[in-house]
């Protein structure tokens, strides 16, 4: 069991950074469930 077992995230990614669909493929086996994920571009 790790620590984010059951815990709910909010992922905001950046355009130009690191999106949220790869974010979102980092926390997959971690046991925690996304429940909001955008990308944004931030300028």
């Amino acid at each position: 069991m790790g620590k984010l077992t059951g815990k709910k995230l909010i992922l905001l990614g950046e355009r130009d950074g690191v999106p949220s669909p790869a974010m979102e493929a980092c926390f997959a086996g971690s046991g925690a469930e996304v429940v909001f994920s955008a990308t944004q571009c931030f300028v």
